[in-house]
């Protein structure tokens, strides 16, 4: 076996690919993702959800619904609001299961700097909602 065919082997092996990675996920289930996460103080106190930041992070969350709806269209989705529905639950529970304190956390961090930057990519303008 060449020195270049054993590299190759050994980093597929290792887990890495030489070759670009693809997403894991679709882009409606990140937007999801990204409409959850947003709305997690809200759903931690729900009062807050009607004003000042509380109000801001709400309109922003919909806003994200409202385009992993058209982006489950176009990725096709038969069903797409029995689809966001069952997805939306599934990301509500899965990141509240976290607890409280999630929102602290480093990962919490690096997941927001991810929805923000796929915000970004995606054209999202969060500073003009109504």
């Amino acid at each position: 076996m060449s020195h270049r065919v054993f590299f190759l082997v050994a980093l597929v092996l290792l887990g890495f690919s030489p070759h670009p990675a693809k997403a894991t996920q679709a882009y409606s289930e990140s937007l999801m993702d990204c409409a959850v996460l947003f709305n997690t103080s809200n759903r931690i106190n729900p009062e807050r959800a009607d004003h000042g930041k509380g109000l801001a992070l709400s309109r922003i969350a919909e806003a994200l619904e409202k385009a992993a709806h058209d982006q489950a269209v176009n990725e096709g989705q038969d069903a797409p609001e029995g689809y966001l529905s069952q997805l939306k639950a599934s990301k509500i529970s899965h990141w509240d299961s976290k607890g409280m304190t999630y929102v602290f956390s480093d990962d919490f961090r690096d997941w927001m700097t991810y929805c923000r930057k796929f915000a970004d990519h995606l054209g999202f303008d969060f500073k003009n909602l109504p």
